[in-house]
């Protein structure tokens, strides 16, 4: 399905509008319902970057996104979270040992309680973690979405800037 110049629009202002949720604020709770505005947010970057690519624009860039031999891009790495989403979004806070979709704040490393090790390299970033997959919320999703709006939004459509 390709969209319309409207329904572009529309995607691109819910996705920012999750991309600045209280829930991926640092002092947001862990048993706050970050973990289904996430799942929200991918599947609708996922869906964005399936419409640049059905346009050949595929989003491409491989900055921080580490392979692991099951993703080759970014455009990859989102596809392969949002398809694990429904097994992992119902995880409940008290299971931390269970968990499979994690998130940390700030720059540093360490194991989660499920035994899973991390690393985040940026100090003002969120990292979720799915696994053995992270992505990072500001360097990565957001950076994605603002390639699919330069890709897909003809100029006439974006909003005037007065000076």
């Amino acid at each position: 399905m390709v969209y319309s110049s409207d329904q572009l629009t529309e995607r691109l202002n819910r996705v920012r509008t999750l991309l600045d949720s209280p829930e991926f604020f640092q002092k947001s709770d862990e048993t706050s319902l970050w973990r289904p505005v996430f799942a929200e947010m991918i599947t609708a970057v996922n869906e964005l970057l399936s419409q640049a690519q059905q346009q050949n624009h595929r989003i491409d860039f491989l900055k921080g996104v580490g392979v692991h031999g099951k993703v080759q891009d970014i455009t990859s790495l989102v596809s392969w979270i949002n398809q694990r989403l429904p097994e992992v979004t119902t995880d409940l806070p008290g299971q931390l040992v269970d968990n499979r979709l994690n998130r940390y704040f700030g720059q540093g490393s360490g194991y989660f309680a499920n035994g899973s090790f991390f690393s985040c390299d940026y100090d003002d970033e969120v990292a979720f973690f799915l696994d053995d997959q992270r992505i990072y919320l500001n360097q990565q999703i957001r950076r994605a979405v603002d390639e699919v709006q330069q890709k897909l939004q003809n100029p006439d459509t974006l909003p005037l800037i007065s000076l």
